[in-house]
């Protein structure tokens, strides 16, 4: 049992725990009785010990009232660093309170309490705790529901100045009233965060590959989030907002664009169509013309003549091959004889000074 819980059981916050129900990166989560209702109770982890350390990023833009307490987290000191890992515990709460009644499905909040969340109990089709979205598998027709309810929800969230931060199938609960989403200790300031387009962007895309994987058609939504971005920032965006529909595929060029041609029989190219004749149409053989030097002799009456009637043709002229002419080999030089150009040691030229 976690000490924090030991505490609310000291204070009267709650009245018996049940056991775990889930364990993250983040946090516990336990199942609590508060009186008549059984609530669930998120233990944040310390620092130290969650695996998700690398939260500076997601804390640009967030301001304390304090003024002091706010210098003391930007100087890095021992009660900076224990200020900031409260406010990071507290974020989810303040994003809770602030989503309630917005149009965003979320758990609702109960009480924040010496670091420990209470909220309502999400619960599934069958009454029990409602599993994660990724564990459930969706037929191709709830596929598009399921992206259309998220959809819009993202769209009410971001009308709050908000951005979830780490949106996947894995943060959303398959409730019975529809899809819930939960875990938003990472939450993104959409107005003072330099790299908010990017987180919300990311978001959108995790549950457009999500919903594609059940149905592939959906994957043309992916331009949706940049459309529901340009509206936010040019101060269009409202939570009735509808992305416009995406563009058609483009038709690829090719062969397949056109049927076959007459027959079937793919065109003929221009070499290899058959010789016309005088009247537009192929000729009788189908052969390819001859040329003029070998077509026979035609006699009067247009017909060819026989090779007895034929004029010899003249014989080819052969050349004769040119004659080369012979190379006379000199002899050798002497050894006695001088060399050219004087022969001897080169005289250095004297100096004139």
């Amino acid at each position: 049992m976690d000490d924090k819980l030991d505490l609310l059981l000291a204070d009267g916050v709650i009245d018996e725990v049940l056991g775990r129900l889930k364990s993250g990166k983040e946090a516990n989560i336990s199942l609590v009785r508060r009186g008549e209702d059984v609530v669930a109770a998120k233990v944040y982890k310390d620092r130290a010990t969650r695996s998700f350390k690398n939260n500076a990023e997601y804390k640009e833009g967030r301001k304390v009232r304090n003024t002091r307490t706010q210098r003391a987290m930007d100087s890095g000191g021992s009660f900076g660093r224990e200020a900031a890992e409260q406010e990071w515990k507290s974020a989810e709460a303040d994003a809770l309170y602030k989503l309630a009644g917005s149009g965003v499905r979320i758990p609702a909040p109960v009480l924040f309490y010496e670091g420990v969340l209470l909220m309502d109990l999400v619960r599934g089709a069958d009454g029990g705790p409602a599993p994660r979205l990724i564990d459930v598998t969706l037929d191709r027709d709830a596929a598009l529901g399921i992206y259309a309810d998220l959809c819009a929800q993202i769209i009410a969230m971001l009308c709050c100045d908000l951005i979830h931060g780490d949106l996947s199938p894995y943060n959303i609960l398959a409730a019975a009233d529809g899809p819930t989403i939960i875990d938003f200790p990472q939450v993104v300031s959409a107005v003072h965060s330099s790299r908010a387009e990017y987180y919300f962007l990311r978001d959108f895309d995790n549950i457009v590959r999500f919903v594609a994987g059940f149905d592939p058609a959906l994957a043309v939504h992916t331009a949706d989030g940049r459309a529901i971005w340009r509206a936010y920032v040019s101060r269009d965006l409202t939570p009735q907002f509808v992305p416009p529909p995406p563009p058609p595929p483009r038709a690829t060029r090719g062969p397949d664009r056109r049927g076959p041609r007459g027959n079937g029989h793919p065109p003929q190219r221009r070499n290899d169509r058959p010789p016309l004749g005088a009247d537009g149409r192929p000729s009788g053989n189908g052969r390819p013309p001859q040329r003029h030097n070998d077509r026979p002799p035609l006699g009067a009456d247009g017909r060819p003549l026989p090779p007895s009637a034929q004029r010899p043709q003249p014989p080819q002229r052969t050349h004769a091959p040119r004659p080369q002419p012979q190379r006379t080999e000199r002899p050798p030089p002497r050894a006695d004889a001088p060399r050219p150009g004087g022969g001897g040691k080169r005289r250095r030229p004297k100096r004139r000074f």
